[in-house]
């Protein structure tokens, strides 16, 4: 930054001007490697067409042949109809005519030779005359050859093919045959075969038109499993019917095994080259077409270099303008600059001569001395009333101890009223989610948490199962609103005991929205203790017949509130007077201990209870089941007393303590009283003694 400031305008116009011809020369630069890409692609579908060019040529020429070939069958089959041609004598005395036009023929079709051959196997004739003629197909020396394998091809299968590029030894040369047989109504008498030219082939395969100056295609085919060049090159010098001594990567060998591509590579010279290769089917060979990469680039190479080189001229120009145009602002702006130094140091009556300056730099000196003029001004009223600002700084400093000795005290008194809070009020904040953000000393020790352990959790941590999930949805709906709750809460303390307390919760608000709640609690644990020594059974401590009377009207409301079933269920023990005459008292008080353990197993959700509500007589409250569960729930509950074994042996219905158990389903849309609720479960205990006992009756509440 300091050097930032020390640096003049011109400099910063230079470094200004730098930066957007660097930014421009990247664009160029991005533009024109987008440019070579785009050349490199076209390079790769160009050198692609050029193949198929001439593979098309190719196969263009050997239709051709093939067209040729048929006409000189026909031209041999009215021979036969005339003439012995497949004899040898008549070859040896044969019209000169027909010579010559076989002779003519050859020439104008672009074939190297014609043969006629007897279905024996003997070539009779041929227009060249050499080492094959007179020779049999079958059993002479050239029995193995492309001419033989056509030959035989034409009389199994009656059809003509195109034979691999072989070397045939009679011309000295590689050679590809096709054969046709003559045909007379049906039945072979003879075949004709053809040579082809390579010359031809040679003259399609190394036109250059489309090549440039460092284009060549390669053509080879595989012998012995060995790479063999079919023609010779354009600069590779790789001569005709010669091994190409090749690296196994490069596309050639992929060409000649059927496959195709196209890429840029590094040729068998080091140079960078785009190919393209593929696999000619009708001589079944392959040819690969090459052009250097910097042929294919040579005019982007020549238009990116013309283009930079105007880049640069254009950039020296401009920067030599501008450098000349900001000469005659420097001495000008150098002189301000000077004087606005000055003025920075306290100096102001400063003079300047502009009258060699442009009008507009006279008009801003001007202004510039009358700016130095009125600061001058401005100063020695900042100075005066500098003066009478420390006379003010002095009385208020006073008065700021004199606050500060007060604000002190009165810090130190409110920080003992949050201490006495933090003790003996049970207090709580948490957050609009619930999750506790501050809990006092009191709150800890009441609930048997630290505050490490209370702080950054739910309020859930302290809630006991026994409260209902109703309780706290009215709760919430209460303080979400913006309302204050006050009501009794059952809690769980750490250790999993139970506590009780009388507590108001009130929503905490900021610009009028809610942001979190404040709990402030009353123990009443003691209190709650003696309320439910009154409503629990001491024996068993389920509950009892009086909180039975309280809870079963709540339940049926419940039950129609929310629109689900409800289940009473009423058991006792079968023939539990004569268990008492015969095992004494105290058994039978460990038998009904034994039972309401079972019950309070099943019955540990909200919205569940198991009272004794006499002697050996029970009943169990369930809710929120279909009539299925709550049969299985008494099952289970009367498996679960005859699991006990406990011996009975005054019970006709087991040898061992079992229960008798009527249920009855409460629908919400019943209209009953919980008076008339009971007698119909009472109805269906004796119903179920009445069966035999161990037994579980269940019926159904009509409307």
């Amino acid at each position: 930054m300091y050097l930032t400031n020390k640096m003049t305008i011109l400099k910063r116009t230079i470094i200004w001007l730098s930066s957007i011809a660097i930014f421009t020369f990247i664009i160029l630069l991005f533009i024109g490697w987008e440019v070579r890409e785009t050349i490199r692609h076209n390079g790769l579908n160009r050198i692609h067409n050029i193949l198929n060019h001439k593979i098309e040529a190719i196969d263009n020429y050997v239709q051709q042949r093939y067209v040729s070939l048929t006409n000189i069958t026909e031209l041999f089959y009215f021979a036969s109809r005339h003439h012995t041609i497949f004899k040898r004598d008549f070859w040896n005395h044969s019209p000169e005519s027909l010579q010559n036009k076989l002779a003519f023929i050859t020439t104008k079709n672009d074939f190297y030779d014609i043969f006629l051959i007897s279905i024996d196997g003997d070539v009779l004739y041929s227009v060249k005359h050499e080492d094959d003629l007179h020779t049999n197909l079958f059993t002479g020396r050239y029995s193995r050859s492309k001419l033989a394998e056509v030959f035989k091809d034409a009389l199994k299968n009656k059809t003509p093919y195109i034979s691999d590029f072989y070397f045939y030894q009679p011309s000295h040369d590689y050679a590809a045959f096709i054969a046709q047989p003559i045909l007379d109504n049906g039945k072979i008498i003879g075949v004709v075969a053809v040579q082809i030219d390579n010359k031809e082939i040679e003259a399609v395969v190394n036109d250059s038109s489309e090549l440039g100056k460092t284009g060549e295609v390669i053509s080879a085919v595989i012998e012995n499993e060995k790479l063999i060049n079919i023609f010779a090159t354009r600069h590779t010098n790789f001569f005709p019917h010669t091994f190409l001594m090749l690296p196994q990567d490069n596309p050639i060998y992929e060409a000649v095994r059927g496959g195709s591509g196209r890429k840029y590579m590094v040729d068998e010279t080091g140079e960078n080259s785009v190919v393209a290769w593929s696999y000619q089917k009708e001589l079944r060979c392959g040819m690969m077409v090459k052009i250097d990469e910097s042929e294919l680039l040579y005019e982007w190479y020549k238009q990116t270099t013309s283009l930079l080189l105007l880049f640069f001229i254009g950039v020296t120009v401009v920067f030599g303008m501008i450098i000349i145009a900001l000469r005659s602002f420097a001495k000008p702006i150098q002189e301000l600059s000077h004087n606005a130094l000055l003025i920075s140091n306290g100096h102001y009556d400063i003079e300047i001569n502009s009258s060699e300056y442009d009008h507009e730099w006279q008009l801003l000196t001007h202004a510039f001395q009358k700016m130095a003029i009125e600061i001058k001004q401005k100063m020695t009223q900042l100075y005066e009333t500098n003066i009478a600002l420390n006379t003010q700084k002095s009385e208020l400093e006073e008065l700021n101890r004199t606050l500060e000795t007060r604000i002190e005290d009165k810090t130190h008194k409110l920080q003992e009223y949050i201490k006495i809070i933090d003790q003996y009020v049970i207090t709580s904040q948490t957050n609009t989610d619930g999750i506790i953000i501050y809990a006092s000393e009191a709150f800890c020790q009441i609930s048997g948490y630290s505050k490490e352990q209370l702080l950054e959790q739910n309020h859930r941590i302290i809630r006991h199962p026994d409260m209902p999930d109703d309780f706290f949805k009215n709760l919430w709906e209460t303080i979400s609103n913006g309302k204050i709750w006050h009501g009794e809460i059952k809690n769980r303390k750490a250790d999993g005991s139970n506590y009780w307390v009388d507590t108001v919760i009130s929503p905490n608000f900021e610009n009028g929205k809610i942001i979190g709640y404040t709990a402030i609690r009353h123990d009443i644990t003691y209190q709650k203790r003696i309320e439910e020594l009154a409503i629990t059974d001491p024996m068993t401590d389920l509950y009892n017949r009086r909180h039975y009377i309280l809870t079963i009207q709540e339940e049926m409301n419940r039950a129609k509130r929310h629109n689900h079933t409800m289940a009473l269920m009423m058991l006792d023990v079968d023939h539990f007077k004569l268990y008492n005459d015969t095992y004494g008292h105290q058994a039978g008080d460990d038998v009904l201990i034994h039972i309401a353990k079972i019950l309070k197993l099943y019955t540990t959700r909200s919205g569940e209870y198991a009272f004794r509500l006499g002697g050996e007589e029970f009943a169990i409250i369930v809710s929120d089941m279909s009539d299925d569960e709550y049969l299985y729930l008494g099952h289970r509950i009367r498996n679960e007393t005859e699991a006990l074994a406990i011996l009975h042996k005054n019970n006709d219905a087991s040898q061992y303590v079992t229960i008798s158990m009527g249920i009855f389903v409460y629908r919400p849309e019943s209209i009953m009283t919980h008076e008339q609720l009971y007698k119909e479960a009472d109805e269906q205990l004796y119903v179920s003694k009445d069966q035999g006992r161990n037994q579980v009756v269940i019926k159904i509440s009509s409307l």
